[in-house]
């Protein structure tokens, strides 16, 4: 039995797909059992109702699974974010231990090696540090990037024929990866039952910049698309006006600074992997999930 957190989500509902269609039985770890939640049963999922800021409900989450996907879902609406990531990860890990799960796959991301500098990513690097702590066996997944963030700005794409961004320059590629490539890695992952702790490394079949992201966007939609820097000293209030507490702008600000500086990439410190998902896929999927 694997046990999926964050299962209906972009990465999870990707690694239950995956798992179930090679007929592995599937825990799928959600916040209510719903609509969503009886169409994924009658594929063959097991459902099971947790909160995962109450240990109890998480340690019958895990109990009898083989090995389990987990990750910690950032609340940018908390007050503080971080503190919130902190308290999660804890009782995510202390439930784990108290259940026996034997091994366990961690969602994480490029930069999560570093403590500072990385704004929203440190959520990441607090769940790598207290998976220490875990008496199983761990592999982290650290992703770059997700090509279907782009899809944040589909709005004025649509509407303007412009892709903002705050990665910049606009020319400078960057790794970035499909969910579904996430997904399926984490499932490969899972089935394998690694005897050893593990780090890989995953981005997509190449870098992409804002640039080329516009240029894939131009083509789909046939028309010309152009992607446009947003000025720095914007940015606080770009995200302010999204209504984002004032922390979770700040780290949003520093995320990208750290982009933008070189100081958040990946350090090659375990395997590389790559996907398989091109970039034009990708938003493809993106539209057309956006056209329903």
């Amino acid at each position: 039995m694997f046990a999926i957190v964050g299962a209906m989500g972009q990465t999870g509902s990707v690694i239950s797909e995956t798992l179930l269609a090679a007929g592995h039985p599937v825990r799928m770890i959600v916040r209510r059992d719903d609509a969503q939640a009886a169409s994924w049963r009658r594929k063959g999922a097991h459902i099971c109702v947790a909160d995962l800021e109450d240990q109890q409900s998480m340690v019958r989450a895990f109990d009898g699974a083989h090995s389990a996907y987990v990750m910690g879902p950032p609340n940018y609406q908390a007050s503080d974010m971080f503190a919130q990531a902190r308290r999660v990860h804890a009782k995510l890990i202390a439930a784990a231990n108290a259940a026996g799960l034997p091994r366990m796959v961690a969602l994480s991301s490029v930069g999560a090696q570093h403590a500072n500098g990385t704004g929203n990513i440190g959520t990441t690097h607090d769940l790598e540090c207290q998976l220490r702590g875990f008496d199983g066996v761990r592999t982290v997944l650290r992703a770059a990037n997700f090509m279907e963030n782009w899809a944040w700005s589909l709005a004025p794409v649509l509407q303007q024929s412009i892709l903002p961004s705050m990665f910049l320059p606009l020319e400078r590629a960057l790794p970035m990866v499909s969910v579904a490539d996430i997904g399926r890695t984490a499932a490969h992952l899972l089935v394998e039952q690694a005897a050893t702790h593990r780090l890989v490394e995953l981005r997509g079949p190449c870098d992409v910049s804002p640039a080329d992201a516009a240029a894939a966007f131009g083509r789909l939609l046939g028309k010309p698309v152009t992607a446009v820097g947003a000025p720095r000293e914007r940015w606080a209030a770009m995200f302010a006006d999204k209504g984002f507490p004032q922390l979770t702008a700040a780290a949003f600000c520093e995320m990208y600074d750290g982009f933008n500086s070189g100081h958040i990439a990946f350090e090659g410190a375990g395997d590389t992997l790559r996907g398989v998902v091109g970039l034009e896929a990708a938003l493809a999927a993106c539209l057309a999930l956006g056209a329903r």
